[in-house]
């Protein structure tokens, strides 16, 4: 039996041609082998099942726990036929670690599709070290110079964030690993500009972000290109995105929560937006699950949050050992200056409390 929420998510309206979810790291929790999916995830398919113009979907990565064996694919397959949708995999480094089990039973790992005129693309960056190359990249080239010009809107899978760089402005997307990165990475050099130079809207999609060290969710925008990645593993964030597309063409997109009965817990996706400022810091704009909203600048060692809640928050920094390193009290429309420079280089966790524990915010100190 699947279990879903009452309080549906309502983007979708006459006018939507069809809607598609996209989830990755559905393993779920680190060093965990489900039977099957995450089980939060499979408790989601009533929903899936009760919006009926998606239409299909797609698993961008870590779709079964490391080692995977022939009946860690068979649950996966056993699951899928209990949902009842077409699912596409774009497959991850722990899908990998037997590449012929997965070939033989599913085929390519990169492959394109249509749908109402929009354009799948689906790219395997485990064959050369996350980068795009050889007989890949030819038909990457080969695919575009020959249906970008009659499709609609192009939407390209991975499983690594290939796009985020330890110097570029994606660097605040903390990743699960970086397992099998060979450099340089030849996205910014090669694909990006394969993208960039169409008329179509783009979106990339990545899955290797969820557990408890990582970002749960990033949607960011450069040019014709939005970026979104998504991930579960992590109880506070975890999530997927249903990705709805109007008679028009234009999108929208819905954030769903796994760890909170209400579905739309973790707020818009497109509030985990960074603007890369030309000061030279970065700038986070999301609304948590408590429902108030804080906008947080990191630079130079300096957490910058503001606050609209008239009522007390606690404020509490965590290390990735769970001890709290500072904890702050404060009240009213507030606005508060938190210094980290005596923090040793690492991940942290800020966690935000009012009237309950809001998802954290994760952040490396350099």
């Amino acid at each position: 039996m699947f279990f879903y929420s009452s309080l549906f998510v309502t983007a979708q309206n006459n006018s939507t041609l069809y809607s598609f979810f996209v989830a990755g790291h559905t393993y779920g929790n680190a060093g965990v082998n489900n039977n099957g999916f995450h089980p939060p995830f499979k408790n989601k398919f009533g929903y899936l099942q009760n919006r009926t113009e998606i239409k299909f979907g797609v698993l961008v990565g870590d779709i079964v726990s490391p080692n995977p064996i022939a009946q860690d694919w068979d649950e996966i397959d056993i699951d899928i036929d209990s949902l009842g949708l077409p699912v596409y995999f774009a497959v991850g480094n722990h899908d990998m670690e037997n590449r012929p089990l997965f070939e033989s039973r599913y085929g390519n790992t990169y492959f394109d599709f249509i749908n109402s005129n929009d354009l799948f693309i689906v790219l395997d960056p485990n064959i050369s070290g996350w980068s795009i190359k050889g007989a890949q990249l030819q038909y990457l080239k080969d695919l575009l110079s020959s249906k970008a010009s009659s499709v609609d809107n192009i939407f390209v899978f991975f499983h690594q964030v290939i796009w985020r760089e330890s110097n570029n402005g994606f660097n605040h997307i903390l990743i699960n690993s970086n397992a099998g990165r060979l450099s340089p990475v030849n996205f910014w050099s090669e694909i990006e500009p394969l993208f960039s130079k169409l008329s179509n809207d783009v979106v990339m999609f990545s899955g290797d972000v969820g557990v408890s060290w990582a970002s749960d969710v990033s949607f960011d925008i450069n040019n014709n290109i939005t970026f979104i990645t998504t991930g579960m593993g992590d109880e506070d964030g975890e999530n997927f995105v249903v990705v709805n597309v109007d008679t028009s063409k234009s999108l929208d997109y819905d954030l769903i929560c796994l760890s909170d009965s209400e579905l739309e817990c973790l707020g818009d996706i497109e509030d985990y937006t960074v603007v890369n400022e030309p000061a030279g810091f970065n700038f986070l704009y999301y609304r948590n699950a408590c429902k108030t909203t804080f906008n947080v600048n990191i630079y130079s060692k300096i957490l910058k949050i503001k606050s609209d809640s008239i009522e007390r928050i606690t404020i509490q920094l965590y290390d990735l050992q769970g001890k709290i390193v500072l904890e702050k009290y404060l009240e009213g429309d507030i606005q508060y200056d938190l210094d980290v420079s005596n923090l040793s280089k690492g991940f942290y966790a800020l966690k935000i409390i009012e009237n309950k524990e809001c998802p954290a915010i994760k952040f490396f100190v350099d």
